[in-house]
């Protein structure tokens, strides 16, 4: 009886054992068609910092990876790049340990079936019932229902933007705090906190960032002027763009009007940063933000897109948002002509 118990104890052990060797790994297989033998799959990770390769065999690819956490791994292509002369990559959601199944045309690989995660079905059901309702509906359902989802992170950091501030952080609340201790979960609560602190109305509280010398500079120190809060990057097209605008506005209302413009760079590197100002020869005050943890782009502003304005009175409070171009002329021209 008791070598009974024993192997049974033994026998439970060793499932547990396969388990755990198996229980931290990813393995992406692809099933695609046999002329895309010999071609390259593509994987990357901006935020985990991971890559790796696979060559299809057979109209098969494989990859096997580590599982560190929760994450997004993109996908991309060489057939496809060959065929368009460029490559739409595509996000795998990653919740667990698990083996992935991803079917598809490599020349248009982001159409891929994915099979196999539990968090990317989530996601699925999301796609499908943003077809079926409203954008904010949908997202506030699944989230809802999948509060332990990794999955539900990343639709509010992704689209929450479609939810008034108050609804975003009424999700965020439902979330399991395992959920909100992901990359995608800390970067959530971050854009809710910064967009309820940046509505139209609401005073913008003191903050400090260096400029291009090194100096701190309190943001406090411009209490009782109207400021243009710009945030911008040295690779954001559309924000050298509108330097054209910033000139123009700055040197008409620079010394007739109590105006300022504060240009917060989000460049991760502060060579990219100084190399474009050096560049652009901007004449007004230049500050460089924080690392992601601590951004004031995404903390204070629920920046996620660049560029991204807010017009300031001079008691600190937001009264314009996104406004550039011709529409900003305007409206500063109506108000200081008051």
């Amino acid at each position: 009886m008791r070598k009974i118990k024993a192997a049974a104890v033994l026998s439970f052990f060793s499932v547990l054992g396969v388990q755990a060797q198996d229980g931290g790994k990813v393995v992406l297989e692809g099933r695609v068609d046999r002329k895309f033998d010999n071609t390259k799959v593509f994987l990357y990770n901006n935020i985990t910092g991971e890559n790796d390769t696979a060559v299809v065999r057979d109209g098969a690819w494989r990859m096997e990876r580590p599982f560190s956490g929760p994450t997004r791994h993109m996908l991309a292509a060489e057939a496809e790049s060959k065929k368009h002369g460029g490559y739409a990559p595509f996000g795998i959601l990653i919740g667990e340990p698990s083996k992935i199944i991803i079917e598809g045309d490599l020349e248009s690989f982001y159409t891929a079936q994915v099979s196999g995660s539990k968090a990317h079905d989530v996601l699925n059901a999301y796609n499908r019932l943003v077809g079926e309702t409203n954008e904010a509906e949908a997202l506030m359902t699944v989230v809802r229902n999948h509060p332990n989802s990794f999955a539900s992170a990343f639709i509010l950091e992704r689209y929450g933007k479609v939810l008034t501030p108050e609804q975003a952080l009424a999700c965020y609340e439902g979330l399991s705090d395992a959920v909100k201790k992901t990359d995608y979960g800390k970067s959530a609560g971050n854009q809710i906190q910064g967009a309820l602190l940046s509505k139209e109305g609401a005073l913008v509280k003191n903050f400090s960032l260096p400029n291009e010398k090194g100096e701190n500079i309190d943001f406090a120190v411009f209490k009782g002027k109207y400021i243009l809060l710009d945030f911008w990057a040295s690779w954001c097209g559309p924000c050298i763009e509108e330097f054209k605008t910033l000139r123009e506005v700055y040197a008409q209302y620079k010394k007739s009007a109590p105006f300022e413009i504060v240009s917060i760079s989000t460049d991760k590197s502060e060579g990219a940063w100084k190399k474009a100002l050096q560049n652009q020869q901007l004449p007004w005050v230049q500050l460089h933000d924080l690392p992601e943890d601590q951004a004031v782009a995404s903390k204070r502003f629920a920046v996620t897109t660049l560029p991204t304005t807010f017009l300031i009175d001079p008691e600190g409070k937001i009264i314009k948002k996104n406004i550039r171009g011709n529409d900003l002329k305007v409206y500063l021209q109506e108000l200081f002509s008051k």
